[in-house]
């Protein structure tokens, strides 16, 4: 599937209709609006969604009720860069780089309200 295609289709959520449960081992879950279980089913992102769970247990993160979390593919080379923030001007809290990944888009922004993963689009 090409990104343009996928970001067409994640245009469409607006909202959710239902919440969908993402665990991990040894965790409490994370509920997800139906744009993120698009991400995580249609995109192949498990993996993006255990990083956003693992890291809700970092001390800088428990009293982050709203937290952006950003994926993207670094220009200077090939690498990603997972970030957390608690707001678009702060410096990140969370910053992780990743050395591979067949993500389909170049970025994709999600946010967590609580124990809630959503699109900025489905706020």
């Amino acid at each position: 599937m090409n990104e343009v295609k996928i970001r067409k289709e994640l245009k469409v959520f607006r909202g959710t209709a239902r919440y969908h449960k993402h665990l991990y081992p040894g965790k409490s879950p994370i509920v997800l609006t139906d744009g993120c279980k698009y991400v995580r089913d249609e995109l192949n992102a498990n993996w993006l969604f255990d990083a956003i769970l693992k890291y809700q247990d970092e001390p800088l993160l428990k009293k982050v009720n709203f937290q952006i979390w950003e994926f993207r593919q670094l220009r200077n080379d090939l690498t990603w860069l997972l970030t957390c923030r608690e707001d678009t001007d702060k410096k990140p809290l969370i910053s992780q780089s990743i050395k591979f990944s067949d993500f389909p888009l170049e970025y994709i922004r999600i946010w967590v309200i609580g124990s809630i993963a959503l699109l900025p689009t489905e706020y």
